[in-house]
């Protein structure tokens, strides 16, 4: 007996190599581009780039407040001494040269990341995550969701920072809002997570209106470990292997908090009653 399939069947259809949204491949494929051109730039360039595109606290505060440049100054002085504080002052004059706000910085500090190791991460997360949410929204409010996400960071990075002259980057913040926005709907009663690779599954699932988050234990708890992990990574108290930067919880949860509250603006699926 022959293995060969009569004619008239079709082939069986083949599973795709990668089964991501096309807005979450192609931010996949840009984040990983920049990140490849700034590793052919000279130091100086790279930082020159940093200071137009990185989110800058102190920035945005003296355009508020011109005359704070001396609080500015005041709060470095009071975390770094010797070349270290000589360091940071050269940081201020290139990064405040120009006294603007640089307002898009709001937006393309989460272009660039601090390393590799940052942007991978980010990447992992993006695609466990923000694919439910870009199957679920559709790829232009999907994007809404990231840039408001990543513009809400820098505020709350802002707020409780507004003196610092360190440079924030990353998708953090961005993933962290597709992360609450997917929470939602991806622990809903019953469901498996392998059928959220299906865009018809995934647009069909009730999503939680926010009453009724809190009383699904499975959403509670990993909301919980999300925050403490956030936390002690933050603060300090449990190092990052490979990493000499600090993380800039504070934008996480930013993040995290605008894409719980957007969400149901953006999305059109079904909804829990």
């Amino acid at each position: 007996m022959s293995d060969t399939p009569p004619s008239h069947l079709p082939p069986p259809a083949r599973e795709p190599a990668v089964n991501l949204p096309t807005a979450v491949v192609w931010l996949i494929v840009v984040l990983g581009l920049i990140q490849g051109g700034r590793s052919l730039l000279s130091a100086y360039d790279d930082y020159v780039l940093m200071s137009w595109f990185a989110f800058v606290p102190a920035r945005l505060s003296l355009w508020f407040g011109p005359d704070r440049v001396d609080e500015v100054v005041s709060a470095m002085a009071t975390s770094a001494t010797g070349q270290d504080l000589v360091d940071r002052l050269q940081l201020v004059r290139l990064l405040l040269a120009d006294g603007g706000p640089r307002l898009w910085t709001l937006l393309t500090y989460g272009l660039l990341h601090g390393s590799w190791l940052h942007l991978v991460t980010n990447l992992v997360w993006l695609a466990a995550f923000g694919s439910p949410v870009a199957r679920r929204l559709g790829t232009g409010r999907f994007l809404s969701l990231m840039g408001l996400s990543t513009i809400g960071g820098a505020l709350l990075h802002w707020f409780s920072r507004e003196l610092d002259v360190l440079p924030l980057v990353g998708a953090s913040a961005a993933v962290s809002g597709a992360t609450a926005a997917a929470i939602r709907f991806v622990f809903a009663p019953g469901l498996r997570f392998g059928s959220l690779a299906d865009d018809a599954v995934v647009r069909a699932i009730p999503a939680e209106p926010m009453g009724q988050l809190w009383r699904n234990s499975r959403a509670l708890l990993f909301i919980g470990i999300w925050f403490a992990t956030n936390i002690l990574f933050g603060a300090g108290l449990v190092p990052i292997l490979g990493e000499e930067t600090s993380i800039a919880w504070e934008a996480h949860i930013g993040g995290f908090l605008v894409g719980l509250m957007v969400f149901p603006l953006l999305d059109k699926g079904a909804l829990r009653r």
